[in-house]
């Protein structure tokens, strides 16, 4: 299957396997609906939206 912007698109199709499943934390479905939750509480001020170098530094920390 192509490739589109690193995102294989049998990854969208909902044409996973059980093996490619495992890999995943969570679908790509849920993976948008929790930003679009986040989107909305950022836009109530009910929190904080992080800064770049915020967010770079915890997505090392969770690499490490």
């Amino acid at each position: 299957m192509r490739k589109i912007g690193g995102v294989n698109m049998s990854a969208i199709s909902g044409k996973l396997t059980k093996d490619k499943t495992a890999q995943r934390y969570c679908s790509v479905y849920e993976s948008l609906e929790q930003s679009l939750k986040e989107v909305k509480l950022i836009k109530e001020g009910k929190i904080k939206p992080k800064k770049w170098d915020e967010l770079f530094n915890e997505l090392k920390e969770d690499k490490e």
